[in-house]
């Protein structure tokens, strides 16, 4: 069912509820009223006959028989009969009428004073009339066929406009749904004709500060996110390409220079040494781009609790061994006496990657390839990886953390642009922030906070 329908069907639901909600009580407030007049009326005929048979002297039954006949008044079927203390009747004003009390619904109304009934087709009302002289049982019977002929009436009324109400609430209801959805199937429309990524069309933005306007500004920040999000895959695409491509069209030129003719054997394993370190480079390049896939497609990973300081030493020694130019020097601040405070919850392996990555970094721009590794446990923890190289242009300072992205002013120094990345992504996996702090001469911090962290134990 589409919402046009659906809400078409809604409204006709509760507004017809609340229609025959309110017919109803207008129906139940006419029966009541017709049935409180009625047996009022009654009342008052009972309690008029036994005043005038009981308290007036000149007036006896053949007398009272003959005002009641001249009454206008008379309802239909009419009959009043009056019964003494002992049960016997006295007087009747309608002898062809069947309305006759048995000696239990005597007791029932001198019990209750005042006592309504239905006895077959009649509405009786029975009272006890008693004044210093006298006792008696008095009713009044008759039919309320007006009464029940203007219910019968205003009932049919009412059915028959809640019928035409329904009919007109589904009309004004299907045409006002359709005047309010009339903007959204239009967006709809649009959005279908739409090109967000390869034209960078976007849907016009509405004057009405609203809930379509509202709608409007999310579907265009939506395409600018797709469209962000192609850019980097195709950018991501050709990048890779030609990463990989440079040191295997290395290889391969290698390769084919060394066959044009034969060389001694130092020449060849020149050639061999050149070529493994160009399939190292390869190599790394697709373990970390592995890594980087893996953290950006939001892999689960396993957390375990360890040491941070005890990852540092193992960062530096391995940092040391990939390269025997480069010099890690530790530095601690305020180490906490209890160990237990230095125990983080992480994926190790992830978290020893992107350290490694950053420390290499920094060896890399060093002018002495030498990186310091402060760790600080004020306030929470806090590592800093600190270079002492030429440090980042402000220019450069919001693209370094993107894959690929390498500075102008750097081209000449070895290195992929993807260590820097696949590092801040680690620490967003993990919900810290890879922060840097650098200026042009100055060297380069990157330091990553723990405090108030849950990553953080103690």
């Amino acid at each position: 069912m589409k919402i046009r329908a659906r809400l078409t069907l809604s409204f006709l639901v509760t507004v017809s509820a609340i229609i025959l909600l309110i017919f109803a009580v207008i129906y139940g407030a006419a029966y009541v009223y017709s049935k409180q007049s009625f047996n009022e009326r009654l009342y008052n005929k009972a309690l008029t006959t036994a005043i005038l048979l009981m308290k007036v002297d000149e007036i006896d039954s053949s007398l009272l028989k003959t005002i009641d006949k001249a009454q206008q008044d008379v309802l239909l079927n009419e009959k009043v009969v009056v019964y003494n203390d002992s049960g016997q009747e006295i007087y009747t004003n309608n002898d062809l009428i069947e309305v006759h009390l048995t000696p239990e619904e005597i007791q029932e109304i001198k019990r209750k004073k005042n006592h309504r009934f239905i006895q077959n087709k009649y509405t009786v009302s029975g009272i006890y009339y008693t004044d210093r002289y006298n006792r008696a049982v008095v009713i009044a019977a008759a039919i309320d066929k007006p009464g029940d002929d203007l219910l019968r009436q205003l009932l049919i009324m009412l059915s028959l406009s809640y019928l035409f109400s329904l009919l007109v609430v589904a009309v004004t209801g299907w045409f006002y749904v359709g005047r309010a959805l009339e903007p959204i199937t239009t967006i709809v429309k649009k959005v279908a004709n739409l090109s967000p990524v390869e034209k960078s069309e976007r849907l016009p933005v509405a004057t009405e500060q609203d809930e379509i306007s509202t709608l409007i500004k999310t579907f265009n920040g939506l395409f600018d996110k797709l469209e962000d999000s192609f850019k980097l895959q195709k950018n991501f695409v050709a990048n890779v390409s030609h990463e990989i491509n440079n040191p295997l069209t290395k290889i391969k030129s290698q390769i084919e220079v060394s066959m044009m003719q034969n060389r001694n054997e130092e020449q060849y394993r020149k050639v061999m040494s050149s070529i493994l370190e160009d399939a190292n480079d390869l190599t790394v390049l697709l373990q970390n781009l592995l890594q980087f896939s893996k953290i950006s497609s939001g892999h689960e990973m396993p957390l375990a609790p360890f040491r941070i300081d005890e990852l540092l030493f193992d960062v530096r020694q391995a940092v040391i061994q990939n390269n025997s130019a480069y010099k890690v020097n530790m530095e601690f601040e305020s180490v906490p006496t209890d160990e237990e405070q230095l125990v983080v919850t992480g994926n190790k392996a992830l978290f020893a990657i992107a350290l490694k990555n950053i420390t290499e970094n920094a060896c890399k721009f060093s002018t002495n390839h030498t990186a310091k590794v402060v760790l600080s446990a004020i306030d929470g923890i806090t590592i800093s990886i600190i270079d002492n190289g030429p440090g980042i242009a402000p220019a450069d300072l919001p693209h370094i953390f993107e894959p690929f992205y390498r500075s102008p002013s750097m081209e000449s120094v070895k290195g992929y642009g993807i260590g820097l990345a696949l590092a801040h992504r680690i620490m967003q996996a993990h919900g810290l922030r890879l922060q840097v702090k650098s200026s042009s001469g100055e060297g380069a911090r990157f330091y990553i906070n723990f405090s108030n962290k849950v990553l953080t134990k103690g």
